[in-house]
């Protein structure tokens, strides 16, 4: 029974290797964004404010975020295999925006979080830096 559950798991560990970097795309922006909030709510409302009932959240979206991209990858591979194929060569175009969308939604709650604890807007302060470096590379 145990080699049984063992083949199993790793069989399904091998279906899910080709999105495994989209899933620990997810996972990590959804850390990232984890890290921010609580930031912010020690920088707002001290250690108070921290709560348990707001850290699991993170759990719940996590499992959604994965399931989803689970799910459109099943959807994508099993059943629209050969639409998609026709209409793009992108492997995993669907499971690839489905990640995207998360990923920003979270890049979203990760700059909300950061402008009410500065005031600034990180994209604004990111790009300034970027433009800052540009101009350094330039002078030497």
């Amino acid at each position: 029974m145990k080699n049984y559950l063992l083949t199993i798991s790793l069989s399904f560990l091998a279906i899910l290797a080709p999105i495994q970097p989209l899933i620990l795309l997810a996972f990590s922006t959804i850390i990232l964004d984890t890290y921010f909030g609580i930031w912010k709510t020690i920088r707002i409302k001290g250690w108070s404010g921290v709560r348990s009932r707001r850290m699991s959240d993170t759990i719940t979206k996590t499992l959604l975020y994965v399931g989803g991209i689970v799910c459109i990858f099943f959807a994508e591979k099993y059943i629209l295999v050969g639409l998609i194929d026709n209409a793009t060569k992108i492997d995993n175009l669907l499971t690839k925006a489905f990640t995207l969308f998360c990923v920003m939604t979270e890049g979203k709650s990760i700059s909300e979080s950061y402008k009410e604890v500065t005031g600034r807007n990180i994209w604004k302060a990111f790009f300034i830096f970027v433009q800052r470096q540009r101009e350094e590379r330039t002078k030497q």
